[in-house]
């Protein structure tokens, strides 16, 4: 029986191993026993290395027990003087959230802003989000914190929210929030799993997840996951593909040393993508109507993005408790698009509109190198201990865009809006260089947590940034830099009881900006300062994590949008307050229910002269979302997620005259019902925006007069096999 057992374990090790040949192969690694578990910090309420890293994957709920985004201290979300959302893979996998912007609408305060079928931006407190994250380590998005396509998230375990500023890790203070992705890492037992999934407009995909050692006794480990989906549409003449492959191997080369070295490679395929959208006003400024499907976009348009994402690691734990990591990452990401943005209004009366065309291939190419080594550990100071951590991170991006016009470009034409679609593809003249610019950043920093007393524990610290702007776009020079500029951070959590505490904190807010002006150069930096306080609390031994904040952001120069056509976003900068509250709350109340949920108040968004700022962005923000294992039933559970926002409105520029576009309040309902089969065997059901409310995705950029519909109920349908 035991031979027939260690034969077994031995065909799935190699079968694993098989697959993992398409990543770097690790020679060799030092055999080692069970890794020596640390004494956990006396503020840090966790008991081991092992405990502080547990995936949410394995925990299967909906909160986790630490975090390290906001300072690189491992603490709970309780002491942690800063607004914090998780998205766990529980989550993701019950309400089958397969993209990025599907799983950033399941997080408190944050509004997904998807103003074209292909490109999205995110808000938090009514401002931009331009910092992300991968495990910690800086990852931009784009240059201006635009994503292009849909990022898929086989490849995550979850998802950590920062709201405010993080200037301290991330280099840049952004006042909005910091996204940090967290990978899937290899696991020593061996696992697979896979999906296939078929639902509305013909969506279909596949998915597989296969894990465990690569040798007997697991020092060293690995991990492959792989997806395709094709979908068609709900939008006239629109349909995508996106493939994702993912590998990581981890090896133990000592008792107290490890190495990671992982890829990630993503590409986007669409086609019959809009650039711009429906225009919202009738010729004489009245509110247009359209059916959910229509689409201005023509079936020569399309957008490909590929990205690749390398990534190695090294840390090195030490007797004394002490811990340094270093890690690397390059990030390559290529898109190339075909459009034609449509500009007019149709007459009520004629049902023919006087439009003007705009069509180009757009393409880009970005680079980003990051570096980041830090050590953290335990210190004694006046008998009692305390936690420091001193890093620095340097990184160098480089942007090259590329554009060719097509021979229709600024030609007026009368058309009906039917027949936008049909729009003929002009010939496109020969590519030109736009722009050729990098931007390099070294950030030094440091915090220490220190513990006053056994009740109260102060987190000071501070960063040093560096950077340094160079190159050319659209004939302008981009040449800025500043040298180091320090961003301080301050936060203290005291503990009211066990269970819950009061905290405040102060951040420094400082971001070198992209956004260009109306001369095409660079805005000044943005500049500000955070404030939030708040009351923090653990539930149900510790399996419940609330929190209430009080927020207020104080900027200079943040960037607003200019009304533009063509490919160059135009900003201008302004004064700009923010206040509010947030609620949130995340994991068990019972056994049998799971919960999270989430309440945000933006008070005011002023601008100078007391002026409203954003009005795009909704001033009540609600998510509720619940799982229930039902009791009666086994191996039944069953859910539901709702959003809803408050009004929004844009004003349009129209013949002279500024027109208010509103979009009134709505709620998004989606419902899930999961059986298991048996311990092999999934099958599941989701049906997405139940009631089939009509809503405009997007007014992020109505002011230009265009947006479209996002999507009707849908339903996708389930099987999953693991081992």
């Amino acid at each position: 029986m035991r031979s027939t057992q260690q034969k077994y374990l031995f065909r799935h090790r190699h079968l694993l191993a098989a697959l993992m040949l398409a990543l770097p192969y690790l020679a060799s690694a030092e055999e080692s026993g069970q890794k020596k578990e640390l004494d956990s910090l006396p503020e840090v309420k966790i008991t081991s290395k092992a405990e502080k890293n547990r995936p949410s994957e394995k925990t299967k709920s909906y909160t986790v027990k630490s975090i390290s985004t906001a300072t690189r201290l491992n603490t709970s979300i309780r002491e942690t003087p800063q607004s914090i959302s998780v998205i766990t893979r529980e989550l993701l996998d019950n309400f089958r959230v397969l993209s990025v912007n599907e799983a950033l609408s399941y997080a408190t305060g944050i509004k997904v802003e998807q103003f074209e079928t292909d490109r999205t931006e995110y808000t938090a407190r009514g401002l931009n989000i331009t910092s992300f994250q991968i495990d910690g380590l800086n990852s931009p998005i784009s240059f201006s914190g635009t994503n292009y396509g849909d990022l898929d998230m086989a490849v995550y375990d979850r998802i950590e929210v920062l709201r405010g500023a993080n200037g301290l890790v991330a280099g840049t203070g952004n006042p909005s929030a910091t996204i940090n992705f967290i990978r899937k890492r290899p696991t020593t037992d061996f696992q697979a799993k896979a999906n296939a999934s078929i639902g509305s407009w013909d969506n279909r995909r596949l998915d597989a997840d296969v894990s465990g050692a690569l040798n007997a006794d697991g020092s060293v480990r690995g991990r492959l996951v792989v997806t395709n989906q094709n979908r068609n549409s709900y939008l006239d003449r629109y349909s995508n593909e996106r493939n994702v492959a993912y590998g990581v191997i981890e090896a133990d080369l000592t008792e107290n040393t490890n190495v990671a070295f992982g890829h990630t490679y993503q590409k986007n395929d669409s086609s019959g993508n809009n650039f711009g959208s429906l225009p919202l006003l009738y010729s004489d400024g009245t509110k247009r109507h359209y059916k959910v499907s229509d689409s201005p976009a023509t079936d020569w348009a399309y957008m490909r993005v590929g990205t690749h994402v390398s990534f190695a690691e090294l840390t090195h734990y030490f007797n004394n408790e002490w811990k340094v990591k270093g890690q690397l990452t390059h990030k390559d990401t290529a898109s190339e698009g075909r459009y034609n943005y449509v500009a007019g209004n149709e007459n009520r009366a004629t049902g023919l509109g006087t439009y003007t065309s705009y069509p180009y291939i757009y393409s880009f190419q970005t680079k980003d190198h990051v570096a980041d080594i830090y050590a953290n550990g335990p210190f004694e100071l006046a008998g009692r201990k305390h936690e420091l951590v001193v890093g620095t991170t340097w990184s160098r991006s480089y942007m090259k865009e590329y554009s060719r016009t097509g021979d229709t470009l600024g030609n007026v034409f009368v058309s009906s809006f039917d027949a936008l679609g049909d729009f003929p593809m002009p010939t496109f003249g020969p590519k030109s260089k736009s722009s050729d610019y990098q931007s390099t950043i070294t950030n030094i920093y440091t915090a220490a947590k220190l513990n006053p007393t056994e009740a109260l524990k102060v987190t000071i610290g501070g960063s040093l940034l560096s950077y340094e702007l160079k190159g050319v776009a659209y004939s302008v020079d981009q040449s800025a830099n500043e040298n180091n500029k320090f961003t301080p951070y301050a936060g203290a959590v005291y503990d009211l009881s066990e269970e819950h505490s009061l905290y405040a904190s102060y951040t420094g807010i400082y971001r070198p900006q992209v956004e260009r002006g109306s001369n095409l150069k660079p805005l000044a930096p943005l500049q500000g300062k955070n404030y939030e306080t708040g009351i923090k609390s653990e539930w149900f031994n510790k399996t419940l994590n609330s929190s209430f904040a009080l927020f207020r952001t104080e900027q200079e120069n943040q960037a607003v949008s200019v009304p533009t056509t063509g490919p160059v976003a135009i900003y201008r900068g302004i004064q700009a307050t923010t206040k509010g509250y947030e609620f949130d709350l995340s994991g068990e109340l019972s056994e049998h229910l799971s919960i999270n949920a989430g309440y945000t108040r933006l008070m005011s968004i002023k601008g100078e002269n007391d002026q409203n700022v954003n009005p795009f962005v909704p001033r009540h923000l609600v998510h509720l979302t619940t799982v229930y294992k039902v009791p009666s039933v086994d191996n039944l559970k069953v859910g539901a997620s709702v959003n809803w926002q408050s009004d929004t409105h844009v004003d349009i520029a129209l013949n002279g005259n500024d027109i208010r576009y509103k979009q009134s309040s709505y709620a998004v309902l989606n419902l899930m019902a999961n059986y298991k089969i048996d311990q092999h065997w999934d099958a599941a059901l989701n049906v997405y925006n139940v009631t089939n409310e009509k809503y405009l995705s997007s007014l992020r950029y109505a002011y230009a007069g265009q947006a479209y519909y996002a999507a009707p109920m849908s339903a996708l349908a389930t099987l999953t096999w693991r081992y």
